[in-house]
């Protein structure tokens, strides 16, 4: 009798617990069949900025001197110091110029740093990140959606009056591979709404 009332308890449990799963799983299916026409119009144009996403160029000159090679912002190389004015494409659609001022140092996970951007383009966020020690990848400039910095990136700084940034954005790259199947892990495919 025992066991007849713990498997009906087991079975009635197992139901109540399925309807909200499955009810989960048909609205997420649900919403993906109601944007798929608008997920084919925009595919070429986000398959492009995906590509576009995947690395980061910055250009720039001023009175700065910096030596940097990064293996995520937890694995960082380098020292640097002074003020520059760039031209951005930048982690997180960031397109146009700025200012940069900055010193930092870091040997692997021992460091310290302070950088501070102030943008005159509406694209390019202003921020100012003070830290020492490892950086803390839970900070705003490093939010996966919306922050200006990527914290998993790779690649360097170097320069001397003139000076440039150059990174890959690992995360970005499995975006851009995932964008074929028409999954957008970062939410930044265009929509009708974004216009």
């Amino acid at each position: 009798m025992m066991k007849k009332l713990f498997l009906a308890a087991a079975l009635i449990a197992g139901m109540a617990f399925s309807v909200p799963v499955h009810a989960a799983e048909d609205s997420a299916t649900q919403e993906f069949i109601d944007r798929l026409p608008e997920k084919l119009v925009f595919y070429v144009p986000n398959r492009l900025l995906d590509a576009l996403d995947m690395f980061t160029l910055n250009i720039g000159a001023g009175v700065v001197a910096q030596a940097r090679l990064m293996c995520t912002r937890a694995i960082d190389v380098g020292a640097g110091w002074g003020t520059t004015a760039k031209i951005y494409k930048a982690h997180n659609r960031q397109y146009g110029v700025g200012i940069e001022e900055m010193w930092y140092y870091s040997l692997i996970s021992i460091g310290e740093e302070h950088f501070s951007m102030l943008s005159n383009s509406p694209w390019v966020d202003n921020y100012v990140e003070m830290r020492a020690g490892i950086p803390d990848p839970t900070v705003r400039t490093y939010d996966f959606f919306k922050g200006p910095r990527d914290y998993w990136a790779v690649g360097g700084s170097l320069g001397f009056l003139i000076d440039g940034d150059l990174y890959i954005h690992p995360l970005e790259w499995v975006d851009f591979a995932l964008g074929f199947l028409l999954i957008d892990i970062k939410q930044d495919d265009l929509t009708l709404d974004s216009f």
